[in-house]
């Protein structure tokens, strides 16, 4: 037994060494960057670390693009792709599944975060069970507890074979962001794990039900709702067999309102995408099976006849961006 102790204190020492040796190693990144950074807008001539390439999450951003933002959402940023040991992987996931210390399981889960920022800690993490001691977080009472897990999901979900078991976790996700307090980091940190498992068609059958839902929160949402929740919709409008569920949703009154040269073109642009996307596909159906829809439906909105969408159209052809011009050439064009 005591051997068995000793061996336990011993993990407890690993897995503690290990997140204080993240936060030191985080802290002393953001001094080396902000270091260069002055050495930048002093003229420093250095070709070669002048602009040293990063890798977050798939991105490659430049030191002299990454800004505080990639920092503050919990991913390490790194020269080279460094592979966590076994060994000290199986400790963090220990600590988490064996300590309610709020503190301690929030600091384990950037750990985790961090690792899974890099395939081969993808493959490992799902090899040591990790991904259901993740995912089990979900249940946590500390709502930023459940926010530092989602995190963890987004890396982890960029992985086709963990998408594979991380799935039956997506109806929680779904209901999290349904019944969780409007524009809360918890509704973004959801949409961000939603938006990788909806890339494919492999799991819109899971999504199709809450599509309503989605449309309530993109009226609803901030700028940085509306544009996750679009990311979502637009990759579920690239799938034709969802055509006819997406355009009988039903969308509130104030829809419309989107459609307007001041919307930020982010948004804009993503809702000219969808609906481009949704004419394609419908002329698609049309040639095949008739459907009904009603005087509420997203396809009354969009493709009634007459329709305000219409005259909302119209006045964006001025708008002065090309992006925004070419989607709705995309809309126009595309007749029944």
């Amino acid at each position: 037994m005591g051997a068995v102790a000793d061996d336990g204190r011993w993990t407890l020492r690993l897995a503690m060494g290990l997140l204080v040796g993240a936060a030191g190693l985080y802290s002393l990144h953001k001094l080396v960057t902000v270091k260069r950074r002055q050495q930048h807008r002093a003229g420093g001539d250095r070709q070669s670390e002048k602009n040293p390439v990063y890798r977050v999450t798939g991105l490659k951003v430049t030191d002299d693009d990454q800004g505080i933002a990639d920092i503050q959402q919990g991913f390490l940023l790194t020269k080279s792709p460094e592979v966590l040991e076994q060994q000290r992987l199986q400790a963090v996931l220990g600590l988490l599944k064996g300590t309610s210390d709020i503190s301690i399981r929030e600091q384990a889960l950037v750990t985790l975060g961090n690792s899974a920022a890099f395939s081969a800690n993808q493959d490992l993490l799902r090899n040591l069970d990790g991904l259901s001691i993740i995912a089990n977080c979900l249940f946590d009472e500390v709502t930023s507890v459940r926010v530092k897990a989602l995190n963890v999901m987004n890396n982890l979900s960029m992985n086709v074979a963990n998408q594979k078991e991380l799935k039956i976790w997506i109806p929680r996700i779904l209901d999290s962001l349904r019944t969780t307090v409007v524009n809360s980091e918890l509704q973004v940190a959801s949409l961000r794990v939603l938006t990788n498992f909806s890339v494919t068609n492999n799991y819109h059958y899971m999504m199709t039900n809450y599509i309503p839902h989605f449309l309530k929160l993109l009226v609803e949402g901030t700028e940085k709702i509306k544009v996750q929740i679009l990311k979502v919709l637009i990759n579920l409008s690239t799938n034709p067999d969802l055509c006819h569920d997406l355009l009988s949703a039903q969308v509130p009154l104030s829809f419309l309102v989107l459609f307007d040269s001041c919307v930020n073109k982010e948004v804009l642009l993503r809702l000219l995408i969808l609906v481009a996307n949704l004419k394609e596909n419908l002329n698609l159906l049309q040639n095949s099976v008739q459907f009904e829809y009603g005087v509420d439906s997203l396809h009354t909105v969009l493709f009634g006849n007459p329709t305000p969408f219409s005259h909302k159209l119209a006045k964006l052809i001025l708008y002065q961006d090309n992006e925004v011009k070419q989607q709705i050439a995309r809309i126009i064009t595309k007749s029944y």
